[in-house]
């Protein structure tokens, strides 16, 4: 079962401002997705794994995770992973067990029998280009 919903709501309001100070100096990733409702540009930190022309994220909240909703409404997205700034689309849910195969196998375990994670989404890199913000720019 993914973490409670009340979780969430915890995380989004405390934590997700301050995770996106380590964008680009650790694994977390900066999603930029646009609210479905509101239409404004919202900022999620994420731990994302890229593999080929690939990106996966746990959906360690569920399938009803805002984010992932704004996602899968728009279509798109932009991420800032590393050093690298990525158009996304094509949003596809997946079983955890096939997002593992795009992970660290550490990661991917702890994932799904630790977090007990049902579910991945997978995106497909539309376009890369190098990261020009430093993690002091975003908000």
């Amino acid at each position: 079962m993914p973490f409670p919903r009340i979780l969430a709501r915890m995380h989004t309001q405390n934590l997700n401002k301050k995770a996106l100070n380590f964008v680009g100096r650790t694994g977390i990733a900066d999603l930029e997705h646009v609210g479905r409702k509101s239409g404004r540009i919202h900022h999620t930190p994420v731990r994302a794994f890229r593999s080929g022309e690939k990106v996966v994220i746990g959906l360690n909240f569920g399938r009803e995770s805002d984010w992932m909703k704004n996602v899968a409404a728009a279509q798109r997205c932009r991420m800032r992973l590393h050093d690298q700034e990525m158009d996304l689309a094509e949003p596809r849910i997946v079983p955890i067990a096939e997002g593992m195969k795009s992970m660290p196998t550490v990661f991917g375990l702890g994932l799904r029998y630790l977090v007990r994670t049902r579910d991945c989404l997978e995106l497909t890199v539309v376009s890369t280009v190098p990261s020009t913000t430093g993690s002091a720019d975003r908000p």
